[in-house]
């Protein structure tokens, strides 16, 4: 999707870990909150650079002070211009936006999305590399909710 988006000059680099079990969720919140970062990270490459997509499973994680066994960790970063550092704390808010004709929304709904989920999102960013990374635990399987494949 993101590709079609944007120009040839722009490359995704995936490494998917396919032993990710079933994560119980909202398949369409957690799709919509990863589109939105890497959608992000397009714009600010301005359609030409790499973006990497890492998925992984995390052992023993606390979040929230509850402990999982299991936790399903997706890394997305770029070698773009980083975000400035009088943003950084503040792109979670809604309306906040670097850029022209941003909604500041897109980041503010992917963290809303991701709490719904029990999960975090935390960001690191310098010139030439911003990663955000997202943390979602990975519930013992129940009969009752919608299943996100990871």
């Amino acid at each position: 999707v993101i590709l079609a988006e944007f120009s040839s000059g722009l490359r995704i680099e995936r490494d998917y870990d396919l032993s990710l079990p079933d994560l119980v969720g909202d398949d369409q919140q957690i799709t919509q909150s990863i589109l939105n970062i890497t959608r992000n990270a397009a714009q600010a490459l301005c359609g030409r650079g790499l973006i990497k997509m890492k998925t992984r499973v995390t052992r023993r994680v606390t979040m929230a002070n509850q402990f999982f066994k299991l936790g399903l960790l997706i890394e997305i970063s770029d070698n773009g211009p980083g975000i400035p550092k009088s943003l950084i704390d503040k792109i979670f808010f809604p309306l906040i936006s670097g850029k022209h004709d941003g909604s500041g929304l897109g980041l503010s709904l992917s963290q809303t999305f991701i709490s719904h989920h029990s999960g975090t999102i935390d960001v690191e960013s310098q010139p030439g590399h911003t990663c955000f990374t997202v943390l979602i635990p990975i519930k013992p399987s129940q009969n009752s909710g919608e299943r996100a494949n990871g």
